[in-house]
């Protein structure tokens, strides 16, 4: 991560005091530690020391360039557990010299001496373990066609939640990047929300993601859901799927229907491979041919179960809400403050 002299200097000279903090002299790794774990923690931002805020204006002092600075902020990383991007380098503003430390915002909270620290009002302060908690994690899991609706909801969520929580959808994924491997993270996920289209139904990588979440004993705590009907399809615009209802609640002829069309492609893909009779040849087939025997035999019908069983909503009337009962299932059951 590179500093930015330029934007240091836009800093001072328009007087930008958010996540800033200034100190006329400062070279105590153990303080230095402290700024660091508070911006980090927070939204990152900007040390300056040999700056001195009088009055809501910035003025830069000078801090000696004989200070070794580099072995400073050596002790002052030492300090530090968790993971800290950041960046250090003496500027000349004015005429004088000012040692600037750039700090980006961390992924998990970082602690120094023990304790956590959160940047307030051009300092830092000692912040409750509870209150700085990592944010509960949301998987949602979705099939491509209904991404016009997952960006509703994601938007919403986040919203509602802030920092609170963190959303992973296949958006996260980087090219060539594994699709297997991203997917068997689901369990680490605290909560996973279905959006279940008639198209979601019949996905494998939809159905995987249900598979690897029903794995989970405690899955009903975490799994959640959105069933699609028809009057979504004003979301969709000219892209949307000849059918989006998955209308599960028709009772157990729809479930058969969505049961058999696992079926069917269980045996064309058992035929073919049975008239290729190679079994090197359909090793990779035969594994495939597995988790679709798992899907019609287990999985689908123990989903659309618990859909039946639980007291779901329709997606018009959870965004007519700003998805509250979503957002306070997670609060509640994710210990978010």
């Amino acid at each position: 991560m590179e500093l930015n002299q330029k934007e240091v200097l836009d800093i001072i000279s328009c007087n930008k005091l958010d996540n800033l903090i200034c100190r006329s002299l400062e070279s105590r790794p153990g303080e230095l530690a402290k700024y660091i774990c508070g911006l980090a923690n927070k939204e990152g931002g900007y040390i300056l020391i040999g700056v001195e805020k009088d009055n809501g204006v910035l003025k830069p002092l000078e801090f000696q360039l004989a200070f070794d600075m580099n072995s400073v902020m050596e002790s002052a990383y030492k300090k530090l557990i968790g993971e800290i991007i950041s960046s250090n380098k003496y500027i000349n503003v004015e005429g004088r010299s000012i040692f600037v430390i750039k700090v980006e915002k961390s992924e998990k909270k970082v602690l120094t001496d023990g304790r956590y620290y959160y940047y307030k009002n051009n300092g830092v302060e000692v912040v409750d373990n509870k209150i700085l908690s990592d944010p509960s994690t949301l998987f949602i899991s979705y099939t491509e066609c209904d991404t016009p609706i997952v960006d509703i909801i994601e938007k919403i969520m986040l919203e509602k939640l802030k920092d609170k929580i963190k959303v992973s959808r296949y958006t996260d994924l980087r090219y060539k990047d594994s699709f297997k491997a991203f997917m068997d993270t689901l369990q680490e996920h605290d909560f996973v929300l279905t959006v279940v289209s008639d198209t979601y139904l019949k996905r494998q990588a939809c159905m995987y993601e249900v598979g690897e979440t029903l794995k989970d004993h405690h899955y009903r705590d975490k799994l959640l859901f959105i069933v699609l009907s028809e009057n979504e399809r004003k979301y969709y615009g000219k892209d949307a799927p000849e059918k989006i209802g998955a209308d599960i609640y028709k009772g157990a002829q729809v479930s058969l229907d969505y049961i058999g069309f696992w079926k069917d492609r269980y045996d064309s893909l058992n035929e073919k491979m049975n008239k290729i009779g190679d079994y090197e040849a359909t090793c990779e087939a035969a594994k495939e041919l597995q988790i679709i025997g798992q899907i019609y035999r287990k999985e689908m019908g123990e989903f659309l179960q618990f859909l039946s069983d639980e007291n779901g909503k329709s997606f018009q009337k959870l965004n007519e809400s700003g998805f509250i009962d979503i957002v306070n299932w997670i609060i509640q059951n994710g210990d978010i403050k």
